[in-house]
Parts: C-alpha cells; sequence; structure tokens
C-alpha cells in the first residue's frame, strides 16, 4: 500500500544551478563569424550605408547565433519549472494516498479481528458446555464438592511398588529361616505373594468405587469388588500364615504349598505360632492399604473426576486461545501502526521535498535573469566588436543602424505562489490528523476485540451470550 506513495515522491534529480543555462562564449562567435574581418572589410566599402536605419546581414547574424542559445536556455528554464510545479501538485494528491493506506489498514485490522473471534468459537462453546455439564453433573448426584483428580501414574506406581517391597522384605524374611535357599529363596516367593496381593487389592479398590454410586448396577458392582477385595485379603494372607506354619513343621516346600490351602478350609484360624498370625496381620495391612490406594487414586465418584478434568482441558485451552489471539492482534495492531507512521513520514518527507522544490524555482528564476542578462551582453559585446572595426575602416560616417541595440524580447516568468508553500504544510497536518485518527481507531477496535473474548468466568456462565444478544 505505500508502494504509491513511494512512487508519488520519488525524486527527480534536478537541482536548481547556473549549470542548467548554457554559458555563452563570445569569443568563440567571434572568431568563426570573423567580425573584426568582415567588419574592416564593410567599413573600408562604407557598407553597410550611410542612410542604412535596420541592421545587416552581419548583425542579424550575430542576433540568431545569441538567440538560439537563449532559446536552448529558455528551453531547459521551462523543463525545470515542469519539474518542480509537479512536485509541489504531488502534496495535494498525498492525502488521498494516505486516506486510501488508512482505510486499507482499518480494514485489515478488522478482518483480522473477525478471524481471531471466528477461532475463538470452539473454545468459547466447548468451555460453556463443559461448564455446563459440571453444573448438571453436581446436581445429579448432589455433589458439592471439587473433583479429585488423578495423580499421575508415576505416584501410583511408586507408592505400589513400595507396598509390594515393603511387604516383599518381610515375608521374606519370615520364610527365610525354612527355604533351602535362605534369604534369596525366601525372598522371590514373598515377591510373588506381595505382587498378588497388592495388585490385586488396588484393581478391587479402584472398581469399588461403585459404591458411590446412585445407579444400583454400578453400587452392586462396586459391592461385588468390595466382597471379593475382603475374601482376597483374608484367603490369601491365612493361606500364606498357614504356609509358614506348615514349613516350621518340617514340611517339604512343595507339600506345604497344597496342605496350607487345605488348612485355609479345615480351620482359617488354626495358626500354631505368633510369627504366622503377625505374617497374616501385615498381609492383610498391606492389602488393606493399598485396596485405600485404589479407592483413592482418583475421586471416589465415578466419573466425577472425569467431568471435573474435561472442564479443566476446556479452560487451559480457552485461556491458550485467547493469549494466543490478544497476541496475534497485538502484532498486528504493531504493523497496522507501523504502516501508517510510515506513510505519514512518507507525506512529510515528500512535502518537504515539495516546499524545497519551491524554494529551488526561486533560485531558478534568479538564475534565469543572470542568464538573461548575459545573452543581452554577449550580443551587445559581438556587435561591438564588428561595428567598431567597420567604424575604423569606413571613409564615411556611420549609419544610424549602428545606434540600435538589437535587443530580445523580455521573457517574464511566472510568479511563484507562495501560498502553495502554505498550502502543502497544510497538507501535511491533514495527513497527520487521517493518521492519528486511524491509529485511534485500530487502538479502539483493539480494545473492544479483547473485551469481547470475555473473561473465564463470564463464558462458563453464558454472559456473553447475553451481551452478544443484547
Amino acid at each position: 500500500m505505500l508502494e504509491s506513495l513511494k512512487k508519488l515522491f520519488r525524486p527527480d534529480d534536478v537541482i536548481a544551478s547556473l549549470s542548467v543555462f548554457p554559458e555563452i562564449d563570445d569569443a568563440k562567435i567571434a572568431n568563426e563569424l570573423d567580425l573584426e574581418g568582415v567588419g574592416r572589410a564593410r567599413g573600408s566599402q562604407s557598407q553597410p550605408a550611410q542612410g542604412a536605419t535596420t541592421a545587416d546581414h552581419v548583425e542579424t547574424a550575430v542576433r540568431a547565433r545569441i538567440e538560439s542559445l537563449r532559446r536552448n536556455g529558455l528551453e531547459r528554464y521551462e523543463g525545470n519549472r515542469t519539474i518542480y510545479n509537479e512536485r509541489l501538485a504531488r502534496a495535494g494528491q498525498a492525502r488521498k494516498e494516505v486516506d486510501i493506506v488508512a482505510g486499507d489498514t482499518r480494514a485489515d485490522f478488522l478482518a483480522e479481528v473477525k478471524i481471531r473471534k471466528a477461532k475463538m468459537t470452539s473454545s468459547i462453546e466447548r468451555l460453556k458446555e463443559s461448564y455446563d455439564y459440571r453444573v448438571s453433573f453436581r446436581r445429579k448426584y448432589n455433589l458439592d464438592r471439587p473433583a479429585r483428580q488423578f495423580e499421575g501414574w508415576f505416584r501410583f506406581i511408586l507408592v505400589a511398588v513400595i507396598f509390594i517391597v515393603i511387604e516383599c522384605f518381610l515375608n521374606a524374611y519370615l520364610f527365610s529361616g525354612m527355604n533351602e535357599q535362605g534369604l534369596l529363596g525366601g525372598l522371590f516367593q514373598a515377591l510373588i505373594i506381595s505382587l498378588v496381593n497388592v495388585v490385586g487389592s488396588v484393581m478391587l479398590g479402584f472398581f469399588a468405587c461403585g459404591l458411590n454410586h446412585t445407579h444400583p448396577i454400578r453400587k452392586l458392582g462396586g459391592l461385588v469388588a468390595l466382597v471379593l477385595w475382603f475374601a482376597l485379603a483374608v484367603a490369601l494372607n491365612l493361606a500364606v500364615a498357614h504356609f509358614r506354619d506348615l514349613l516350621e513343621g518340617s514340611v517339604a516346600w512343595r507339600d506345604a504349598l497344597t496342605l496350607a490351602v487345605v488348612n485355609v478350609k479345615a480351620n482359617p484360624l488354626g495358626l500354631a505360632s505368633l510369627e504366622s498370625w503377625v505374617l497374616f496381620a501385615i498381609g492383610f495391612m498391606i492389602s488393606a492399604l493399598s485396596f485405600l490406594k485404589g479407592w483413592h487414586a482418583h475421586d471416589p465418584f465415578p466419573g466425577y473426576a472425569a467431568v471435573e478434568k474435561a472442564l479443566d482441558d476446556a479452560r487451559l485451552t480457552y485461556e491458550a486461545d485467547l493469549v494466543d489471539a490478544i497476541d496475534e492482534l497485538s502484532e498486528k495492531r504493531r504493523e497496522a501502526i507501523d504502516k501508517l507512521k510510515d506513510a505519514d513520514q512518507q507525506v512529510r518527507d515528500g512535502i518537504s521535498s515539495a516546499i524545497d522544490a519551491l524554494f529551488g524555482r526561486t533560485a531558478l528564476d534568479a538564475h534565469l535573469q543572470a542568464f538573461l542578462e548575459q545573452c543581452d551582453m554577449k550580443l551587445a559585446h559581438l556587435l561591438a566588436i564588428y561595428r567598431d572595426a567597420n567604424r575604423a575602416a569606413r571613409p564615411l560616417p556611420e549609419p544610424a543602424s549602428f545606434s540600435q541595440t538589437l535587443g530580445f524580447t523580455p521573457f517574464a516568468p511566472t510568479q511563484i505562489e507562495i501560498s502553495r508553500k502554505h498550502g502543502a504544510e497544510a497538507e501535511v497536518e491533514r495527513v497527520s490528523a487521517t493518521v492519528d485518527a486511524a491509529i485511534r481507531e485500530i487502538f479502539q477496535t483493539f480494545t473492544e476485540a479483547v473485551e469481547a473474548f470475555h473473561q473465564l468466568e463470564e463464558v462458563q456462565r453464558g454472559r456473553h451470550l447475553t451481551q452478544e444478544a443484547a
């Protein structure tokens, strides 16, 4: 858009100087025309005649040579004057070009605002719908607390591993005395038992959260998970305790694995040693902690954490889109203002050049006047050479024509209108006012656009819809 302004004020490489006008070499002309020789020859013949009242052909030739040079200088003057006038004329066109630039810049910025608003529509709708769904979910299930979010797989697995390691080493210590491979053999057996105990309890604790739900089937599923966990915790850890009793009774390791299950069925509480009861208590405690870990891995009410997370994701998406929109509009605003300021500067520089042209025209007229005076002086000098030589050789008095000056028709250059300078300066002020108004409008549009995006709580509660409808 600025190219038109740059072309409008393109440089024309014209500077007022004496070089615009040719320098007249009167000595060369006198030699070429042989004015002294011709003057003596014609004077000795009493030519021109004493009664001649008009210039003879020699004087006419001298005048024609000077007039040719004079005409060439005037043609150069007219060419330069036209250029200077064009410079001044450009100042009047500048404001129209700036109006176009300002209009296009405003239109481009408004278009960018509409584009950013359209891009924000999806995130606004998602945020509003996610918020409304959470409201209805809370109302439906009578929830008045924030949802507990999943703590992350790293922490979840880390806690489970800690439970496994603790139980594994405690069991390994209690098994190591009866295992022919010592502590290492007991550790391997304890690891298998701990994995089953911890992993099974965590999974059943996760599904047991269905007890918190209002739907009968979900409640039944949670109850089944709770019963299964209790059965697993009691049966598995009693079997482990009976297994240890059998090992203390010198029963072979493989046979003890089979007989432990039989003893649990026949006499589940018939443990023979305190260490076996400790082993059962440790296993049951680890199982209970694992069950609770699974229960509290996320919000105890099934589905509530997912609803809350969907709303959090929608908020983050909206905030990210809002930041992107404001950043993008800020950048577009900066570019638009730079364009307008550049246009303003182009016009200022161009009109300054136009004003310089006005003073350049003044200098050109002064140089023209000096050149015209030079033409008159050179003509008079060349005529004097011819006439003096003619007089010196004449036997008779000189003719009356020798008293004529043979001057040129006066040339009056067009007067410079100083008011055009004031007009050009006024154009500068009008252009600046146009640019300032466009910049203010862009700032106002930016502010209105940012306000139209609305704050997070306004979008969630649907206040933006009410405002837009109004």
